[in-house]
């Protein structure tokens, strides 16, 4: 075998992966700014087409180089491809993760401010007087509350593992049932009066 051919064939090699090894950190770098496939497009047919050019004039003098860069491009091609996948897929389940985490704490904040207002119809005392049917499972306007507050806090369940669909559900229906009942407070009628209505003689 041709030394020089043979040493032609090396260096494609070697840059047929160097080239490889900037298109993937390009790609990389398309991903973590959110670029289009567009981007994606003309940044990896740039690589190929350099590979392609490299891979054809260190393998025009045949023989077991051109078999050798050939194989060598198509496996570096392929783990150019295959890391830059492997990169974004990696990347878009961390911004997943990311945006479920916010999303779960916003919820718990939401369900909380709920519980502290409820709450306060039970310690301040002018609420409790005026309104005790809010903490009142029998009466009307305490019912839908605490049934909400309950289901809200069953969807929470732990954070291992969090239904942030599930929870999100619940905290919009406590959320409605505690306006709901604030609002039927506010009315004339269904305070006290209708807390003696709601309970059996």
């Amino acid at each position: 075998m041709d030394v020089v051919a043979l040493i032609g064939s090396l260096i494609a090699c070697v840059v047929m992966a160097g080239v490889a090894a900037l298109t993937g950190w390009r790609l990389d770098a398309v991903s973590q700014r959110g670029g289009g496939s567009d981007d994606y497009f003309w940044v990896g047919f740039g690589g190929v087409v350099v590979i392609t050019g490299v891979g054809v004039a260190g393998g025009s003098a045949g023989g077991p180089g051109a078999v050798l860069v050939g194989v060598v491009g198509v496996a570096v091609t392929t783990a150019m491809v295959a890391w830059s996948v492997r990169r974004h897929d990696r990347r878009n389940r961390a911004s997943v993760r990311a945006e479920r985490t916010d999303a779960w704490a916003e919820l718990r904040a939401r369900h909380g401010e709920v519980l502290r207002r409820w709450a306060d119809y039970d310690l301040d005392p002018a609420k409790a007087i005026h309104h005790p049917g809010m903490h009142d499972p029998r009466h009307p306007v305490g019912q839908p509350v605490i049934r909400a507050l309950r289901a809200a806090d069953a969807a929470h369940g732990g954070d291992d593992a969090p239904d942030v669909e599930r929870y999100a559900a619940a905290v919009d229906r406590l959320e409605q049932a505690f306006d709901t009942a604030e609002s039927r407070l506010a009315t004339p009628g269904t305070g006290r009066a209708a807390r003696h209505r709601a309970l059996p003689l």
